[in-house]
């Protein structure tokens, strides 16, 4: 479909990304009637002003329906299928496009789109930086920083565009198209919406559809998620396949495709025009965990892939600080460090957290329930985790898998308390950490229960840490 042809053009969702969206609409399509919906209540801010006063119909709570001629209906990634536009659209026939695949339609720029279950921030950030640090054009964005929407007119058409890309942005898009494509891994999440982990994978596996020879596609060789769909051949895609790893000594991908990052004696190293070079070694790089080895590795391939020199690549990954609420050390109190991992909402993530430390570690635990079992990461706290302290609506789900674990070996067991709320928590951990213990708050669950969301937790736990130091 194309866009000179819709006379009317529905936007549903009126936050980070539906406004842009809307405005972008407002200003590409004249001729075109712009109608902004929020079947909730209207933003508390100024958006629905600013809309008004750029010419677009806004329409919230029981009055934003589908216009009976909408030709279009751009969706945010906040919006469940479920909604009742969205079902709408579906019966009529309208199409229904993500924000990501309306605001591609205005943007010249190459992009590298980076998805995954865990990881996409960080690594999304690193190879940002990375194009920076080489004095590159560059804009990050998507599903973090700004919406792509709020992009067109406002950044150089030769700067490389860096996405982090959730499933809720792939799910809808037409053509949508990175010239590097990154899945850093698949793991269950989001199960509350797509309601399967199939039909999450395959809404992350769009992300290759529309790629063609040109283009790159790099995928982790360590992943068994990933291993699992190129064995069931539904990578998909035309680009260019290359494999990253941080299994020492490998030189070549899955079936003998290039391993383009890998790691060799501690070294992390990227292959260019078929040569290995040195990047650095893995005790020199500044982010912690196995997990960064990865997402270094990811980041740096696909820098380069973009344009970046090895050098730039290297000297960013000693470097590089990190993101907030993402292994974010918040301070240290009578020797104890706490560190906030607010972003990690499923339990792959925290079990990825648990690798960057070794005893001595009070995890915090729970938030809302977004479908997954804990009967794993309850087994793999034993050993590495001194206490649980578990909050939120997911506690009695996840006391039943610790308490499983005490009936089944009480003498291996990780000890767990209940403490209702991250306040509680913080509090009882203080009282039980002795000097040079971690306090962990990685949740393996959305914060929805009580937080807008993770960032509004993560930014709670440093609070409740400020005024640990302060009173002492």
């Amino acid at each position: 479909m194309e866009l000179s042809d819709v006379r009317c053009l529905a936007v549903l969702g009126l936050r980070r990304s539906g406004r842009p969206a809307a405005l972008l609409a407002r200003r590409e399509l004249p001729a075109a009637r712009v109608v902004a919906l929020d079947e909730g209540a209207a933003p508390d801010d100024d958006t629905v002003q600013v809309l008004e006063a750029a010419g677009v119909e806004v329409l919230t709570g029981p009055a934003a329906v589908l216009p009976r001629d909408a030709g279009l209906l751009v969706k945010s990634p906040g919006v469940p299928d479920s909604s009742a536009a969205v079902q709408e659209a579906l019966r009529r026939g309208v199409p229904l496009w993500s924000e990501v695949e309306f605001a591609c339609r205005f943007l010249p720029n190459p992009v590298v789109g980076i998805t995954g279950t865990n990881g996409k921030t960080t690594t999304t950030e690193l190879t940002g930086a990375i194009l920076r640090d080489a004095k590159l054009p560059v804009a990050v964005g998507g599903n973090v920083g700004h919406a792509l929407a709020a992009m067109p007119g406002e950044i150089p058409e030769d700067a490389t565009i860096v996405a982090e890309l959730s499933s809720f942005q792939l799910e809808h898009i037409e053509r949508f198209r990175p010239a590097v494509a990154v899945l850093l891994n698949l793991t269950e999440d989001h199960l509350d919406r797509h309601g399967t982990y199939r039909a999450y994978a395959d809404a992350k596996l769009r992300v290759f559809e529309h790629q063609t020879p040109d283009d790159v596609a790099l995928l982790c060789a360590d992943d068994a998620g990933i291993l699992q769909e190129w064995e069931a051949g539904r990578l998909g895609g035309q680009a260019r396949r290359g494999w990253f790893s941080a299994v020492g000594d490998v030189l070549d991908g899955p079936g003998g495709e290039d391993l383009v990052a890998g790691v060799e004696d501690d070294v992390l190293w990227v292959r260019i025009r078929g040569e290995l070079r040195r990047l650095c070694r893995r005790d020199e790089l500044a982010l912690r965990g196995d997990h960064n080895v990865l997402n270094s590795l990811a980041a740096a391939a696909a820098a380069c892939a973009a344009g970046a020199p090895v050098g730039a690549a290297a000297d960013t990954l000693r470097t590089f600080g990190g993101v907030p609420h993402r292994l974010q050390v918040g301070g240290v109190v009578g020797g104890v460090t706490y560190v906030n991992d607010s972003k990690a909402t499923n339990v792959d993530a925290t079990l990825k957290a648990l690798t960057a430390y070794s005893g001595g570690v009070h995890l915090i635990l729970g938030g809302y329930d977004k479908g997954s079992a804990f009967d794993e990461l309850a087994a793999a706290t034993e050993g590495r985790v001194r206490e649980v302290l578990l909050i939120g609506a997911t506690a009695p789900a996840l006391e039943a898998a610790f308490a499983a674990r005490a009936a089944a070996a009480p003498s291996q067991a990780t000890p767990y308390v209940v403490c209702g709320d991250l306040s509680g928590a913080v509090k009882a951990a203080h009282a039980a950490a002795e000097p040079g213990d971690v306090v962990l708050l990685s949740p393996a669950c959305a914060s929805w229960d009580q937080y807008r969301d993770y960032e509004q937790r993560g930014e709670q736990f440093l609070k409740l840490v400020s005024e640990l130091r302060a009173r002492s």
